[in-house]
């Protein structure tokens, strides 16, 4: 999955910036000749600036770094060429804008606050800067379609085109109302993964991103979001698969380690050290025997010196695979060092609901 492209921002403040070894995060926008701008910047506290902006009307991210004496900024964009000359003043920035071409323009901006028309649903803790970057934007709902005898609904971002599925008959009201928040947030996170991704010919660098159809289940329902990018200043391109089930009756989301514990005790707190060794020391190994298990032939090791074949017998590629839920069971998508990446996810690593907690 696209890995929620690099937090960005940072920036700027009048009278420390000489003293302060690294500063708060600061976000202002304003005018760029007649067009609209936002900017971020970080401020490194050794006199290096980075950061990135965006015009109103495209919506992209474009990269800056530069350098600060007293308070003058110089800054510069490897992706348009763009050169910004901005002097502070109390707590506002002016100067001018620079293009590649040569043509010069005004720069005026201002400390930028929360905008009051950004969508509703949006995903928690997400910066100010990537708040304003979605503000104005709208979700169109498209055609309904029926599943299974249950019903959804499309809805599509215009300026990125992304689309993503709403609930609307098939299960109990409440928890489609809850199901149908985590959607909406999830599409509005994949909108802003997508504006923060821009190639280096300064269009968009998100090359496939979308959802695929969901599967509807009778307690339980389930999609993926396929996206492949190649964002400018990034090592490589690159892509991947993520998955989000949910529980139909409660409307909350489900997780892997919830539908396929391993062990007798709890599993341990996301992201704490514990759970990455349960997820090294039992996950893995726990999940390669359910493959091996139901999937023989797939999981045979590569022979020697058959340096090209996928290898699904390394425990380390099943660590933290993708994965959803589906008719059959509850597919699991391994992921690869770079060399290998050709190996995610194969379609055949399928467990079914018999050998699962969560049944279907």
């Amino acid at each position: 999955m696209p890995l929620a492209f690099p937090a960005r921002l940072l920036a700027l403040s009048a009278c420390l910036i000489a003293a302060a070894p690294a500063m708060a995060e600061q976000v202002y926008e304003g005018t760029a000749g007649n067009a609209r701008i936002v900017v971020g910047l970080d401020d490194d506290g050794k006199g290096g600036v980075s950061g990135h902006y965006f015009y109103n009307a495209t919506r992209l991210d474009i990269d800056l770094t530069g350098t600060h004496q007293g308070t003058g900024l110089t800054l510069t964009s490897e992706i348009t060429n763009d050169h910004l000359a901005l002097t502070q003043s109390g707590t506002t920035l002016a100067g001018t804008l620079t293009t590649a071409k040569g043509r010069a323009l005004p720069v005026s901006l201002h400390p930028a606050t929360s905008p009051r028309d950004a969508p509703t649903d949006l995903p928690p803790k997400l910066s100010l800067y990537d708040t304003l970057q979605i503000s104005d934007l709208s979700l169109t709902p498209q055609q309904s379609v029926s599943l299974n005898g249950k019903t959804i609904r499309w809805y599509r971002e215009g300026v990125t085109g992304l689309r993503l599925f709403r609930l609307e008959s098939g299960y109990a009201p409440a928890a489609m109302a809850a199901i149908n928040h985590a959607l909406a947030r999830q599409q509005w996170s994949e909108v802003s993964a997508f504006l923060g991704c821009t190639g280096s010919d300064g269009g968009p660098g998100s090359e496939m991103s979308k959802a695929d159809t969901p599967w509807l289940g009778t307690h339980a329902m389930s999609y993926t979001w396929s996206s492949s990018w190649s964002c400018a200043r990034a090592a490589h391109p690159d892509f991947g698969t993520s998955g989000h089930s949910f529980d139909t009756v409660s409307g909350r989301e489900l997780t892997l380690d919830g539908v396929l514990p391993f062990g007798k005790g709890p599993i341990p707190k996301q992201d704490s050290d514990a759970w990455y060794s349960y997820r090294d020391k039992l996950f893995a190994p726990g999940l390669i025997a359910l493959l091996r298990r139901h999937h023989p032939e797939e999981m045979k090791a590569p022979k020697p010196g058959d340096e090209d074949d996928c290898d699904y017998t390394q425990s380390d590629v099943w660590n933290f695979p993708a994965w959803s839920l589906g008719p059959k069971g509850l597919w699991v998508g391994a992921i690869f060092p770079r060399v290998m990446r050709p190996c995610d996810s194969p379609d055949w690593a399928i467990i079914p609901w018999s050998a699962l907690k969560q049944k279907p």
